[in-house]
């Protein structure tokens, strides 16, 4: 049996690409109203948004909320703490009750508007003036449209969205960096659990690969790493199932993380295919 091993390896950095943006996150909270089939009629222009603080004044970012119904609606902009559980779960908490929140640093602009069919409203987010912010902070803006007030005559349920905007607020030259710290392997090493530690002082998008080597080092296939985040401290768990094109015997399993850094986290294991 050959020991896990786990290192970093260097590399030529690529270019990379803008991040996609994923699926927005829907909360839906079911009222007493019209029992009529109902869908998201606002959506906004990104999911993410990073602000590098300036040392000499305010710094403004923004992005757009788009009315795509056929009607007016009316919105809010609420504001929440958040985090992420190893297995990539978002947890949502009041704003202020954690040591990673933005705070006073930041604030949002309109917090309540009125939107026509087809128009545009800008969110603004402004960020304090910051000499000694020495470590990123992150909140989340909910932009959520107003339910219409209900009459007597209506029953049923109404379903009202809203779509979270993360915001990271990350001064300048904070440190890249992260490692594997453990791969093990179940349901008969058909599976492979990765631990992956983000040790540096910003939140990372990572993604990379399985490499399964056989005893002669040459590779037997890939197994592709889907994009993830982590945020600065924290671990996250990912677990991915060997590909059943890869014949019986006996590999070294070889991941490889790139997280954007100068290097690559690294970490194998072995595995018996039967």
């Amino acid at each position: 049996m050959i020991d896990p091993c786990f290192r970093r390896c260097l590399t030529d950095r690529r270019e990379r690409g803008k991040r996609k943006l994923g699926l927005p996150l829907f909360c839906a909270l079911m009222l007493l109203a019209a029992a009529a089939p109902v869908s998201a009629q606002l959506t906004v222009s990104q999911l993410e948004v990073t602000v590098t603080p300036s040392t000499s004044g305010r710094v403004i970012a923004s992005f757009v909320v788009h009315n795509t119904g056929k009607n007016p609606a009316q919105a809010i902009v609420t504001r929440e703490d958040w985090d992420r559980a190893e297995n990539g779960e978002n947890r949502f908490v009041p704003s202020g009750s954690t040591q990673n929140t933005c705070g006073a640093q930041m604030s949002a602009f309109p917090t309540a508007f009125r939107i026509e069919p087809g128009a545009d409203q800008t969110i603004r987010i402004a960020v304090e003036k910051s000499e000694n912010l020495s470590k990123e902070c992150w909140d989340i803006l909910f932009v959520q449209q107003v339910a219409q007030k209900r009459t007597l005559t209506r029953s049923g349920l109404e379903y009202i969205f809203r779509t979270g905007v993360k915001v990271y607020v990350a001064p300048a030259a904070l440190k890249r960096d992260a490692s594997i710290t453990g791969m093990t392997a179940g349901k008969g090493d058909t599976r492979i659990a990765i631990q992956f530690r983000n040790d540096g002082q910003v939140h990372l998008t990572a993604r990379g690969r399985i490499e399964f080597r056989r005893l002669d080092n040459s590779v037997a296939g890939q197994l592709p790493i889907a994009e993830f985040p982590t945020l600065p401290g924290a671990v996250r768990q990912l677990d991915l199932k060997v590909p059943s094109t890869i014949p019986p015997g006996t590999y070294i399993a070889l991941a490889l993380i790139d997280f954007g850094g100068a290097e690559i986290a690294a970490g194998q294991l072995e595995l018996n295919l039967r």
